[in-house]
C-alpha cells in the first residue's frame, strides 16, 4: 500500500503541474488576445474551440489531485495512529515543520518575483493554500484520532456534511443565488480554512489508514467496477460543468469552479488507482521518484511558470496563441524547473538548506 500511495502522489504532482499550466494557458486566450491578435481585451471569441475544451477538460479532470494529496496525508498520520493510545503534539510536529519552512520560504520567493508586499492574509495563504490546509488538519490529529477510531461513521459523516455546506453555498454563488449570511460565511472560511479546504479527504485519509489499511486485496476485486466509475463519474464532472457554463454565459470562465460531481469521482479516483496495486505501472519507478519530490515541485511549480508566462508574453507573444506549444512549454517549465533546481541544490553547497526550500 505505501508504495501505491507513493506512485499516486507522483501522479497528483503531474496532475497539478498539468493544472496549472492549463490555467496560464486560459489566461492567454482570454486576457492576453491582444498580444497575438488586434483585439481587445479580455475578448471571448475562443470560447467553444477545441483548445478551449481540452484546456477545461485538463482542469476538470485532474481536479482529484489536492484531494488524492490530502488523503494521502491522512493516511499516513492514521497509520502512525494505529494501535496507540492517543497522538501527541510532538508526533505531528515534525511534518508540520516540513511544510511550514517551505511555504514561508516560497511565499517571500513569490513575492520578491512579483517585486510587491502582499495586501492581505489572503494574498499570503491562498497561492499555496494547499500547504496551510495541511498544517491545520496536522495540528488537529491528536483531536480527531480517538474519534475516528471510536467511530469513524460519525467523523466522516461530519466531514463529508461540512464539504458540502461549504460546496454547496459556493456552488450556490456560482449561479448568482444570494442567501442570507452567504457571503459573510464565504469571506470568513477562504480556501486555506481547514473547513472550506475540501475536509472530507484527510479524515477520510485518516480513517483508511486507521481501519482499512489491509484491505488492498478486496479493493483489488473491485477494480474494473471502480475504473467504470471513473469513467462515468468524470463524463458526470464535465456535463455538470457544461451545464453551469452555460448557464452563467460567455463571460463566466469556471475552471475554479468545482461541482458536487467532483466529490464521488475523486472518490472514484483514489480507489480505482489502490486497487490496480496487483498490475505494474508504466514508470513506476520515475512515479515514486516524484512522489517522493512532491511537496517541493508543489511549491517551485508557481514560480517557474509565472516566470516562463511573463518572459514569453513580452519577448514570444506570438507563442501565446499556439495553445498546445505554449501549453507544453509550461509543463516542462512547471516540473523540469523544480527538478532541475532541487537537483542543483542538493549537489551544492547549499544542500544542508534543502530541507527548509523543498520539505
Amino acid at each position: 500500500m505505501t508504495r501505491r500511495l507513493l506512485q499516486l502522489n507522483g501522479l497528483a504532482i503531474l496532475a497539478i503541474v498539468l493544472h496549472h499550466a492549463a490555467a496560464y494557458a486560459l489566461q492567454a486566450m482570454f486576457q492576453w488576445t491582444d498580444r497575438y491578435s488586434p483585439v481587445t481585451v479580455p475578448n471571448y471569441d475562443q470560447m467553444g474551440s477545441p483548445a478551449y475544451y481540452g484546456l477545461i477538460g485538463i482542469r476538470l479532470l485532474l481536479i482529484w489531485a489536492v484531494p488524492a494529496f490530502l488523503f494521502i496525508s491522512g493516511y499516513y498520520a492514521g497509520f502512525m495512529a494505529k494501535g496507540k493510545q492517543s497522538m501527541k503534539w510532538n508526533t505531528m510536529l515534525p511534518r508540520v515543520k516540513v511544510l511550514l519552512f517551505p511555504f514561508i520560504v516560497w511565499t517571500i520567493i513569490r513575492y520578491t518575483v512579483l517585486r510587491r508586499l502582499p495586501t492581505s492574509i489572503d494574498e499570503v495563504m491562498d497561492p499555496y493554500h494547499f500547504v496551510p490546509v495541511l498544517i491545520q488538519f496536522y495540528l488537529l490529529v491528536p483531536w480527531i484520532t480517538p474519534l475516528a477510531k471510536r467511530n469513524w461513521r460519525l467523523l466522516l459523516g461530519i466531514a463529508l456534511g461540512v464539504h458540502l455546506t461549504v460546496l454547496g453555498l459556493g456552488y450556490l454563488s456560482s449561479l448568482g443565488v444570494v442567501l442570507p449570511g452567504q457571503q459573510q460565511f464565504l469571506a470568513l472560511t477562504p480556501r486555506w480554512f481547514f473547513l472550506s479546504g475540501q475536509p472530507f479527504w484527510f479524515p477520510f485519509g485518516l480513517v483508511f489508514g486507521i481501519h482499512f489499511y489491509n484491505r488492498q486485496q478486496q479493493l483489488v476485486k473491485l477494480k474494473w467496477f471502480l475504473l467504470a466509475a471513473v469513467v462515468l463519474l468524470g463524463a458526470l464532472v464535465v456535463v455538470e460543468y457544461a451545464l453551469i457554463d452555460r448557464a452563467n454565459g460567455s463571460q463566466w470562465l469556471g475552471p475554479v469552479f468545482s461541482g458536487l460531481a467532483t466529490i464521488p469521482f475523486s472518490l472514484a479516483v483514489i480507489l480505482c488507482f489502490l486497487s490496480f496495486s496487483d498490475k505494474s505501472l508504466p514508470l513506476s519507478a520515475e512515479l515514486s521518484q516524484v512522489g517522493a519530490k512532491s511537496l517541493g515541485i508543489y511549491m517551485a511549480n508557481i514560480p517557474f511558470v509565472y516566470v516562463v508566462a511573463v518572459l514569453m508574453y513580452r519577448l514570444t507573444p506570438w507563442l501565446l496563441g499556439y495553445h498546445i506549444i505554449y501549453l507544453m512549454i509550461l509543463i516542462i517549465a512547471g516540473l523540469g524547473g523544480p527538478l532541475l533546481l532541487m537537483a542543483a541544490v542538493r549537489h551544492s553547497p547549499a544542500r544542508v538548506r534543502y530541507r527548509y526550500l523543498f520539505g
